[in-house]
């Protein structure tokens, strides 16, 4: 994972991506840490990944079902953004 290398807006968004889905874990109460978030968001963003929803799926995979992902892009918090 790397943190360097990255555009100023590029990094505005994913601050943005990680400020939502740390409101979001919260409310759905997950356990899962903001450096695993931080830590996943980056290896997303490393294979080229950069849309706010995508990153957002990458990062909760495996901590929230398929299903319920789906069903959360309709959230209109998150795409408020």
């Amino acid at each position: 994972m790397r943190m360097y290398g990255y555009t100023s807006e590029e990094l505005q968004s994913f601050y943005g991506v990680l400020d939502r889905l740390v409101t979001e874990v919260a409310d759905r109460e997950l356990q899962i840490t903001v450096y695993d978030m931080i830590h996943r968001l980056f290896e997303a963003a490393d294979k080229g990944i950069r849309e706010p929803e995508r990153l957002r799926q990458a990062v909760l995979r495996g901590w929230v079902a398929p299903e319920a992902l789906l069903e959360s892009m309709e959230l209109n918090h998150w795409r408020a953004a």
